[in-house]
């Protein structure tokens, strides 16, 4: 792969231009041209479009989220560079601006230079599907290890990305250890209700065993945890064994474990509610008394 004025430095303009006409070398974006191979294919796309643009550039917004692992890559490549300077886009190929941007403000990925997973969560944030936004975010925090501090910081510096107050919630729910897309719907729809007492997320409990286990959320004034499942309870052998032996460590340690589903938590917050509050209240009631 090689720019059009890489090209003329090693052969006459019309020599480049034969070869361009007759196929040889084939256009990936504006200037820039491949000898043999897919020009759209994978990364070869991603570093024309980087080298069509050249400087100090990232690639951004829904193209970082598919370099970081995040999403399935589609529609145009997104590229951000300093706001002094005025590269233009082209078809397929879409340049943000950005005050300030600089080196500092990228990192490379197969050799690619890329903006950081959680500045690429939140510049991508508008141009997601509704529907894939959370998701996306909580999958980064989780299979990333992302810093929901990090989150904070990059929406700091984007005052006015659309959907703000969305995207802030989202980083709340993960900063408070949400891990799953139904662990939020659970938060938001039951575990934050007015009527229910705080708790927390992904609470941590060293067993003695000498491994740190955590549950989905925890009231730990009542010894009394919540763990969510998908779409139905474990029902293997196996995994009812697991779910078991991990109740049995919990409950030597004074905790009670209530599990519930996916679907019980989409169809019947009320109902999920009322069984977690009333439990709630007697523990609590058992402890004091205790």
């Amino acid at each position: 792969m090689a720019t059009r004025q890489d090209l003329l430095r090693v052969a006459p303009r019309s020599i480049v231009d034969n070869h361009v006409d007759s196929g040889r070398l084939l256009r990936v974006f504006p200037h820039v041209y491949t000898a043999k191979g897919d020009p759209a294919a994978g990364d070869r796309r991603l570093r024309a479009a980087v080298m069509c643009v050249g400087g100090v550039v990232a690639l951004s917004h829904t193209t970082a989220l598919a370099v970081h692992g995040l999403r399935a890559a589609s529609g145009p490549v997104h590229v951000t560079i300093a706001s002094k300077h005025r590269r233009a886009g082209a078809t397929d190929l879409v340049v943000h601006r950005r005050d300030g941007f600089s080196e500092a403000d990228r990192q490379w990925v197969r050799g690619l230079p890329v903006l950081p997973p959680a500045d690429s969560l939140v510049t991508a944030w508008p141009l997601l599907p509704r529907a894939e936004r959370r998701p996306v975010l909580v999958d980064a925090v989780r299979e990333l290890r992302l810093d929901p501090a990090h989150l904070v910081a990059a929406l700091g510096r984007r005052s006015n990305i659309g959907g703000r107050r969305q995207l802030a919630q989202a980083i709340a729910l993960v900063a408070d250890g949400v891990r799953s897309e139904l662990e939020a719907l659970g938060v938001l729809g039951v575990f934050t209700h007015r009527s229910m007492p705080t708790s927390r997320g992904q609470f941590a409990v060293d067993c003695p065993d000498g491994i740190t286990r955590h549950h989905d959320r925890a009231w730990e004034e009542a010894m009394l945890a919540v763990e969510l499942h998908g779409a139905a309870f474990h029902t293997s052998p196996r995994q009812r064994a697991d779910d078991l032996a991990r109740d049995a460590v919990f409950a030597a340690l004074g905790w009670l474990v209530l599990r519930f589903t996916y679907a019980e938590v989409l169809r019947d917050p009320d109902g999920v509610r009322a069984k977690v509050l009333a439990v709630y209240r007697v523990r609590v009631a058992q402890l004091r008394a205790a």
